[in-house]
């Protein structure tokens, strides 16, 4: 039940590895997991950290208190089969999973729930509809707020449609039919169109304003007139467009001199510009460059990866601390120090060994954070003793100082 509040489950200790203080934040005896971690989980005032649990067998939002540890829900949703099923679990019930975002100023978190856009206020519970989705049509794609607060932004699909292509694809998944590598981007993304809307978050008025003919997903803003999405057709990499839906733009595309030939994958807005990884697909490549992009100049600068393998550019919102999660020969959670290696590649120190699996359900990736003035804990998903996801914080104080 909305308002509901529970005791705090938090408890700490010292990593075994490295030495650093490890807080748990959850209880570790069901699913719990951030917002999907290109937008902020804590809220703009730094009291709450606003989660995804699936406690009650249900996916729904929660806050835990960061003075006391109080944790408290913030929705009651039932839809049926709202996992982000692109990336994720499929069939779970309740509120959308991964499309949720905080206001930047009300501190209200806006939330899927069947053909609704709801918003709860994370201090005191207060619960609305600020919208209705069109007819037919479902979210399917991570949505962000405008810095201003003005505008939040989503992604829309035919409802009908998307979900016999997912029954398809995991019937096809299931008896062996179905290549991720050879037929995602070409073929299931090109067999849904899918919408970007803006909704006027004073008066609950949406407008689409770039229809394509191919699934894209992740909406973010790089300035308050500015938006950017993932991914260009047939590939992965990032676009960027207009607030009237002009101006569509690949930004740094693989051929771009200086790209490596490699894509980008995942990006996250900061204070300093557009960091990000990108990764060369070319067979007996697989290099991955850790990058930061100047959206009004359009240029970039790109440091190698020690490594290879599966990684996400951990979120700063201010730019200044390098880190990645990384699912090379091992799982964990690295600082990108300013020197190199003897062969030019970064160098990298190890701020935490994980428990997760290297690259599963998006509820068991790492998806590391700092919020934006604790310039202290990087927080982060990792599995429990029991099997299940939870939230967690490792100090780093001694490398943002």
């Amino acid at each position: 039940m909305i308002g509901s509040i529970g005791p705090a489950e938090w408890s700490e200790t010292v990593d075994p590895d490295t030495g650093r203080r490890l807080k748990f934040l959850t209880g570790g005896v069901s699913n719990d997991y951030s917002l999907y971690y290109f937008v902020p989980s804590i809220t703009g005032d730094g009291r709450y950290l606003v989660f995804h649990g699936e406690r009650n067998g249900t996916v729904q939002l929660y806050r835990i208190d960061l003075g006391s540890g109080e944790i408290g829900q913030l929705t009651d949703g039932h839809t049926k089969d709202s996992g982000w099923a692109i990336w994720c679990e499929w069939h779970l019930d309740g509120i959308c999973a991964h499309l949720s975002a905080i206001h930047p100023h009300t501190n209200e978190v806006y939330y899927f729930e069947d053909d609704q856009l709801r918003a709860t206020r994370v201090s005191d519970f207060a619960n609305r509809l600020i919208c209705r989705l069109p007819a037919g049509r479902m979210p399917i794609g991570q949505a962000a707020f405008s810095p201003d607060g003005k505008w939040f932004g989503y992604i829309h699909a035919d409802e009908a449609l998307y979900r016999n292509l997912l029954a398809d694809r995991e019937r096809r998944t299931l008896s062996g039919q179905y290549s991720w590598e050879r037929e995602h981007h070409q073929i299931f993304r090109n067999a849904i169109g899918a919408t970007l809307a803006l909704v006027d978050t004073a008066t609950g008025e949406g407008r689409d304003i770039y229809a394509a003919d191919f699934h894209f997903h992740h909406v973010l803003f790089i300035d308050n007139d500015t938006i950017l999405l993932n991914h260009p057709r047939g590939s992965a990499g990032m676009v960027s467009l207009k607030r009237d839906g002009s101006d569509l733009k690949h930004l740094r595309p693989p051929e771009a001199k200086g790209a490596h030939g490699a894509m980008v994958n995942h990006q996250v807005i900061t204070e300093r510009g557009i960091a990000y990884e990108a990764v060369a697909y070319a067979p007996g490549d697989g290099a991955t460059y850790l990058g930061m992009y100047d959206p009004k100049s359009g240029r970039f600068s790109e440091r190698r990866m020690p490594m290879k393998g599966y990684m996400h550019v951990g979120f700063d919102p201010l730019g200044t601390f390098d880190f990645v999660e990384c699912s090379g020969d091992k799982h964990e959670l690295l600082a990108v120090l300013p020197e190199s290696n003897p062969d030019g590649s970064a160098r990298t120190l190890t701020i935490r060994r994980l428990w997760s699996p290297d690259h599963d359900h998006q509820r068991f990736h790492a998806h590391p954070y700092m919020a934006g003035s604790d310039r202290q804990w990087l927080y982060f998903t990792d599995l429990s003793e029991q099997g299940f996801a939870r939230i967690c914080a490792v100090d780093v104080s001694d490398l943002t100082r």
